[in-house]
């Protein structure tokens, strides 16, 4: 009788066991695929310009008033801007991560002719 229980709870540890291992992602078609996540750079400006760099791209938009242009990433890396006036003027930027963190929120002012530079620091951990 003894031997049974003893028999019986092995086995069942031995279930309980296999049955909470994490499944093999070689099994898994989509373990080798990489999401690529979402930020956004706000700018309040009017009629100014802003080039950035995500990764070794470069950007460039025309801003006539106000834009929310989305920028996509994958691993951690510096996101760079420059602001562009023809007029002295106070600019908000602002910069969110995939996850809508603020990373930066700010009113400069801007100079005519000087561009206005800035580097953030994108994480992709949570």
């Amino acid at each position: 009788m003894i031997n049974n229980y003893k028999i019986t709870l092995l086995i069942l540890s031995i279930v309980i066991l296999f049955s909470s291992c994490k499944k093999d992602s070689s099994l898994d078609p989509l373990s080798d695929v990489v999401s690529s996540k979402s930020g956004v750079i706000r700018i309040e400006c009017t009629d100014c310009s802003l080039s950035y760099t995500v990764l070794k791209n470069n950007y460039a938009v025309a801003i006539k008033n106000s834009e929310d242009i989305q920028f996509n990433y994958v691993s951690n890396f510096e996101l760079k801007t420059s602001i562009d006036s023809k007029n002295s003027q106070n600019v908000r930027l602002a910069v969110f991560d995939s996850y809508g963190r603020i990373i930066s929120n700010e009113l400069v002012s801007v100079n005519s002719g000087v561009s206005k530079t800035n580097t953030f620091a994108i994480k992709v951990e949570k």
